[in-house]
């Protein structure tokens, strides 16, 4: 069966997708911890940039995601489906907590900077914790689905579980280290598509003259 024109993009798709994340998360280390300075950051070009960068990084996510199910989706059968509809659960609630983070944090920090001291509490915190919890539950089924498929390189599936479960730690470096890690699975997996399907084209290139 032909590869759909969404498969055979994989490979761009996971190298951005990753590429953004990483990039993204490595900035996001430098941000201040104390709410006074955030509080100044926060209305920062850097700042704005960055953010909005990772609400791109999390769609591009979705896509890859999609892509990459679509190459192996016959291999990793119901779990498959299962992992790959959690995980894009995960990432698109984790989209809506930076979208907040790039838009009304900074509205916040301008109007009233004064209730940024202690204002993830109750419901906003319960909704950033389940944003971290999904997020990391999501990738883990989706790299244990990988690692059942068998069509992707073991060590590659692997890594994007443990940056999954890494991801769902609600501790900033924590955090952005499983983001990291799981960033630069995709990537990786990303560079392994290309150099198969070339591996591949060269090996029905040689064929065909073989037999012309």
């Amino acid at each position: 069966m032909t590869p759909s024109l969404l498969a055979r993009s994989a490979a761009p798709f996971a190298i951005v997708a990753g590429g953004l994340v990483v990039v993204t998360r490595l900035v996001m280390l430098t941000v201040p911890l104390d709410v006074e300075s955030l509080m100044v950051y926060v209305l920062t070009v850097t700042w704005s940039i960055t953010s909005i960068a990772q609400i791109v990084a999390f769609a591009m996510l979705v896509i890859a995601l999609v892509a990459t199910y679509d190459l192996q989706a016959r291999e990793t059968g119901v779990f498959g489906v299962i992992a790959l509809c959690a995980a894009i659960v995960g990432t698109v609630f984790m989209a809506g907590d930076w979208w907040f983070e790039a838009f009304a944090v900074p509205r916040i920090a301008e109007v009233n900077p004064s209730i940024m001291v202690g204002f993830a509490q109750s419901r906003l915190l319960l909704g950033g914790l389940m944003s971290f919890v999904l997020f990391g539950i999501g990738w883990v089924l989706y790299g244990l689905a990988s690692v059942r498929a068998g069509v992707f390189p073991a060590a590659i599936s692997w890594t994007i579980a443990a940056g999954g479960l890494v991801s769902a730690v609600p501790i900033g470096v924590a955090y952005f280290s499983g983001n990291v890690l799981l960033g630069l699975a995709l990537v990786a997996l990303g560079i392994w598509l290309i150099r198969t399907r070339t591996a591949r084209n060269g090996s029905e290139a040689r064929s065909a003259s073989t037999v012309g």
